[in-house]
């Protein structure tokens, strides 16, 4: 009896110890360690459609050429570490690639390299593609006489007013080190341009060469008023982009201005009168930073 009893017991235990069916769940999971996340595409989008969003894909040119999701660039894995420059450390970066192997090596690539958040898009441009959403274009080449020579002179405008802001604000971070918001907004001017030169390559108009010198910008001697030449830059600015869609008639470039022109108007000119008036300044990035602006 005390047999049966025993055996009664063990079996009692062994089916309480029993691990329980796993839920399944549709949060971004972790993939390998920390700072690296998934995603569906449905549930990427919503974070991608916002203005200032970092979304790479990280195929060959050619594959990115013959198509691929709506508003990524391209950074070719086997270039990303030679162009990490190009992409904000502290500020979510979603990868896509034609499945998501590669997504997923870029993303290790880009943890490993201080990032703070990789997210792979699971499935990638397949999985993209197959839930309908938005495309980018297939890319053909297309000559810069498909441009008219005012749009070519837009073109170089707007690279040419995104180079001065950043050496004007290298200026001043060169004078007042780790200042905000000028920490902050350089880092959304190099990304402006790498928005820009994907047009240049594409309609073929020659990038002019950089000439603007920090070295070689004086710099107001306070900090507010560092920040007042900051909000009459960006004031220029958004008069600049409100010229060029008077005639800017190609929907890529139109979205591309209308892009840099929301930033200028949401982001940055806020933060500079902020600063102008003796607000939001102070060493180091702010904490309500929401993506490259």
């Amino acid at each position: 009896m005390k047999i049966v009893l025993f055996v009664l017991s063990a079996m009692f235990i062994v089916s309480g110890c029993e691990t329980a069916p796993t839920k399944t769940t549709d949060s971004p999971a972790v993939v390998s360690k920390t700072g690296i996340s998934e995603v569906s595409p449905a549930e990427a989008r919503p974070a991608i459609e916002a203005a200032y969003s970092q979304f790479i894909d990280v195929r060959s040119p050619e594959e990115y050429a013959e198509g691929h999701a709506y508003r990524a660039r391209n950074l070719p894995l086997d270039t990303l570490a030679e162009n990490l420059d190009k992409i904000e450390k502290q500020e979510p970066v979603y990868i896509i690639c034609q499945t998501d192997n590669r997504s997923r090596a870029a993303a290790e690539i880009l943890v490993n390299a201080g990032f703070s958040r990789a997210i792979v898009v699971i499935g990638g441009t397949d999985a993209w593609k197959a839930a309908g959403l938005p495309m980018g274009s297939a890319v053909s080449p297309v000559s810069s006489s498909a441009l008219n020579v005012q749009t070519q002179k837009a073109l170089i405008s707007a690279l040419e007013d995104e180079r001065r802001a950043e050496a004007t604000y290298q200026a001043v971070l060169l004078k007042f080190p780790g200042a905000r918001p000028f920490v902050n907004i350089i880092e959304a001017e190099k990304q402006h341009q790498s928005f820009l030169l994907p047009l240049f390559a594409k309609y073929r108009v020659p990038v002019p060469i950089n000439e603007f010198d920090p070295a070689k910008i004086t710099v107001p001697e306070t900090l507010i008023e560092a920040c007042k030449v900051g909000v009459t830059a960006e004031n220029e600015n958004i008069a600049l982009y409100d010229g060029f869609f008077e005639f800017v008639k190609e929907p890529d470039i139109r979205e591309v201005f209308t892009l840099l022109q929301r930033a200028s108007k949401d982001n940055h000119l806020p933060a500079f009168t902020r600063c102008a008036e003796g607000r939001g300044m102070g060493q180091g990035r702010g904490p309500g930073r929401r993506g490259p602006n």
